[in-house]
């Protein structure tokens, strides 16, 4: 594999693709003895996925990589010295993006300018409205911090609840402003798709556990609500512009967006 950090297995798990994947996949076997690949007998789906990719894990460290995402040589290396250097359980690295219509890449941290900094959950937290945050992509994580956290099987939405979990288990967490994963925006990639009733169903049960977690955890719940009325607010107007006002869970939305706006006047 194409990192300067060299001590590391790679899991690629083929979730039943009707392309070429699986024998992309054994090519990788062929070529490195690193790499390890599970082939699933039917599609089941990222989270289950990913944790069928951590239950096979052997290393110490942990991080994911989605399917059409990639990363820079050193995006190992440099997570690995942080999550040692701090010792630290977590590393939250940082991120570009390619436009591949557009042709153009867009960065979020100037380059030459790396600022890794230790800090508490609660503050990380805060943040869960940015994206680097509330995803569990472009992070290294300490296994064990997975002992009791699993990916929530036949949810679209899988990491956003999940990655609250593993930084109340932290206890060390380090942001580390470089950026070092890429996503790859394509128009037929699954966040440019229309959004299914599924997904819409998933987005909301994933923020109501959000809020939840908050609670239980003894954590300011305002930067949850405030994501979860975001979400309520846009899933209002996307569904009133794509015609779709006329099912249950439209009025579901409705009915809990007029409950968000009482609640913040209050």
């Amino acid at each position: 594999m194409d990192q300067t950090y060299q001590n590391l297995e790679v899991i690629l798990v083929n979730d039943a693709s009707y392309d070429r994947t699986g024998q992309i996949c054994r090519d990788f076997t062929a070529q490195d003895s690193r790499v390890k690949v599970i082939q699933q007998p039917t599609q089941q789906g990222v989270a289950v996925a990913r944790n069928v990719g951590l239950a096979a894990a052997q290393g110490e460290y942990v991080t994911f990589v989605d399917g059409d995402d990639f990363v820079t040589p050193d995006y190992l290396a440099h997570m690995y010295q942080q999550i040692q250097a701090k010792q630290a359980d977590l590393v939250i690295g940082g991120y570009y993006e390619l436009d591949e219509q557009a042709g153009k890449f867009l960065f979020y941290y100037p380059a030459g300018e790396v600022h890794a900094t230790v800090t508490p959950a609660e503050k990380v937290l805060q943040q869960i409205g940015n994206n680097r945050i509330m995803t569990v992509w472009g992070k290294l994580y300490r296994r064990n911090l997975f002992d009791e956290v699993a990916f929530p099987a036949g949810r679209l939405v899988e990491d956003i609840c999940v990655v609250v979990k593993l930084y109340t288990a932290a206890q060390r967490i380090v942001l580390l402003d470089e950026s070092l994963y890429c996503i790859r925006q394509r128009q037929e990639s699954t966040t440019r798709r229309l959004y299914s009733f599924q997904q819409y169903q998933d987005t909301l049960a994933a923020h109501f556990e959000l809020v939840m977690d908050y609670l239980v955890n003894g954590y300011d719940p305002a930067p949850a609500f405030d994501r979860l009325k975001y979400v309520l607010d846009y899933y209002q107007w996307y569904m009133q512009q794509q015609g779709i006002t006329d099912s249950p869970i439209y009025r579901q939305v409705m009915y809990y967006a007029k409950r968000m706006k009482t609640l913040k006047e209050k």
